[in-house]
């Protein structure tokens, strides 16, 4: 029965441990997925969500990040930014890139609202740098849409057709028809601007945009792309064509927003074709508009109206009023702040991009170094180990090298007594002489390869090795390896130094310059061991000969001398 109940808790446990909640509300998650097909639907169902009942600070971020979307999906003019920022705030500090690319984009939208489009295009820069490292091409191409739509606004042209193409593009690769119909059609827009010259450009890309937007049957894009070709066929001088597009904008109209304009369009194409009523009524009707531009161009055909009339006075109030909100709006124009800002924008990505690249650059440092020590490591044990397997081979080499010694020594002195103590016939003696000779020749054999092998040789030829590469050589002799030289020239050659010093008045550099002769090393290699000039060993040697062993036959050389000796 214990066993039974303890099981159940445990059981129970589990459950509670799996049920605690570490993803999004389900509830967010759901109005998440309702906003880009049914938006009105997505804004109902977050009203019904209480923030208080919100605990995590995940969850509220989330809320109201979502909120801010779906408002803006419902055209809801938002200009207060104190929500979307708990979002902006919160992925900021948890660096959730993908939740950063959203909330940032939101927040510059409320920027832009605010008629702020320097300090939106930082926030949609922003974005772009997050939604670039997560791949996410939608995000991306909607963000660039509004930035090109903020230089459009302030007229930069050139600036917004480029970005408007860069939208283009991602939109086709995405397959986002409604997003290539708005660039398409501020495309046009753009084409507009620029003059009758473009008119045909415009009309081809606007018609292509609004046959996209009637296809997906997209009203509010179909309310746009008929709104840019009313407002074309007004400049082509086709006033039925204008006020047809006209209308269909205003029957399409989903932004309470953008009725003022549409309004203003409609009223500008009844102008064209000399209905001055309907123009006047559509006129009025863009003056509830807050924007400046809208206003300006609703007085100037109210003027135009007024003077075909015959209503001077009126005429001239109109006009004064379309010269004050026509500065009015050119004084909002926030051109030079956009540049500014896109420089700042720049400059602080290439700050960021360095010190990206420069820490990049530190962190391949650290592990050039780290390999680097590694190998140098490596390297050097592998080398160490070869050094004691020389020192050991060459202990053994010598080691062998003198037990032989030993033993031809004892064999020499063995044979030199039997030859000295017993009376030998005339053949025998020759025998016992050829193999004492045989001896004699293997111990003096012995005696070169323990010689070669000995430590002051191989300094010798390092040294000599070193000067032939490089001129130059780190190692030198001192006075304790002209001892050891001295002591393996006595060694191999029976104390001929003891000898010389005996039989002969000679310096202790002259000594050293004898045991040079009696090696194997070319004599035009002995100033690198004795450090002097060539000359300065030729002197020497004369020296030697001339005063100290009173040689006069120059036939006969140092070398020669010293072996007669031996």
């Amino acid at each position: 029965m214990k066993t039974t109940v303890l099981a159940m808790l445990l059981l129970a446990s589990c459950i509670l441990a799996a049920c605690t909640r570490s993803s999004p509300n389900i509830q967010l998650v759901q109005a998440d997925s309702l906003i880009q097909k049914f938006p009105d639907s997505a804004l109902h169902f977050l009203q019904g969500i209480q923030p208080k009942g919100l605990h995590l600070a995940a969850d509220r971020a989330y809320y109201a990040l979502l909120l801010t979307q779906v408002k803006d999906k419902n055209f809801i003019h938002q200009t207060e930014d104190s929500l979307i920022r708990i979002a902006v705030q919160y992925y900021d500090s948890t660096k959730n890139t993908a939740m950063q690319a959203r909330a940032h984009y939101y927040l510059g939208c409320i920027w832009r609202n605010k008629d702020d489009h320097p300090e939106a295009l930082k926030e949609f820069f922003k974005a772009i740098t997050y939604s670039k490292r997560i791949f996410d091409n939608s995000l991306t191409g909607h963000i660039y849409n509004n930035i090109a739509y903020l230089y459009y606004l302030q007229r930069l042209n050139e600036q917004a057709d480029s970005i408007y193409q860069i939208t283009e593009k991602l939109a086709i690769l995405e397959k986002d028809s409604i997003l290539w119909a708005d660039a398409l059609s501020q495309r046009g827009m753009i084409n507009i601007r620029k003059g009758r010259e473009c008119y045909q450009k415009a009309e081809e890309k606007i018609l292509h945009a609004f046959n996209i937007s009637c296809n997906m049957n997209q009203r509010s894009m179909i309310a746009k792309t008929a709104y840019s070709l009313s407002l074309l066929y007004g400049r082509m001088n086709m006033g039925e064509k204008a006020v047809e597009f006209a209308k269909l904008n205003i029957n399409n109209q989903d932004n309470s927003n953008a009725l003022d304009k549409a309004y203003l369009v409609l009223g500008d194409a009844y102008y064209k074709i000399s209905q001055y009523d309907s123009a006047s009524i559509y006129l009025n009707k863009s003056l509830h508009s807050e924007d400046h531009y809208t206003k300006a161009g609703a007085y100037m055909r109210l003027a135009d109206i007024a003077k075909k009339q015959g209503l001077l006075e009126k005429a001239l109030e109109m006009e004064r009023k379309y010269s004050s909100y026509l500065d009015s709006a050119q004084q909002k124009q926030q051109s030079a702040e956009i540049v500014t800002a896109e420089k700042n924008i720049l400059i602080q990505r290439k700050q960021s991009e360095f010190k990206a690249n420069l820490d990049q650059v530190y962190y391949y440092i650290a592990i050039g170094i780290v390999i680097f020590l590694t190998l140098f490591l490596a390297l050097w044990k592998r080398h160490k180990k070869e050094v004691i397997n020389f020192k050991r081979k060459e202990i053994e080499i010598n080691k062998q090298t003198e037990e032989l010694l030993q033993q031809k020594n004892e064999q020499i002195n063995f044979l030199q007594k039997e030859i000295a103590l017993h009376n030998y016939s005339q053949t025998e003696k020759q025998i016992l002489e050829e193999e004492l000779y045989t001896l004699k020749t293997e111990r003096q054999a012995l005696l070169k390869e323990s010689y070669e092998h000995s430590e002051v040789y191989v300094k010798m030829k390092r040294i000599i090795q070193s000067y032939k590469k490089t001129d130059k050589s780190s190692e030198y002799f001192d006075e304790e390896d002209w001892r050891q030289l001295i002591a393996e020239t006595d060694i191999r050659w029976n104390n001929i130094t003891i000898r010389l010093a005996t039989k002969y008045p000679l310096s202790q550099d002259e000594i050293h310059l004898c045991c040079l002769y009696l090696t194997d090393i070319p004599t035009s290699h002995f100033r690198y061991i004795m450090e002097c000039s060539r000359d300065a060993i030729y002197k020497k040697t004369k020296k030697i000969l001339e005063q100290k062993m009173k040689y006069t036959n120059k036939s006969m050389s140092l070398r020669d001398i010293l072996e007669k000796l031996l």
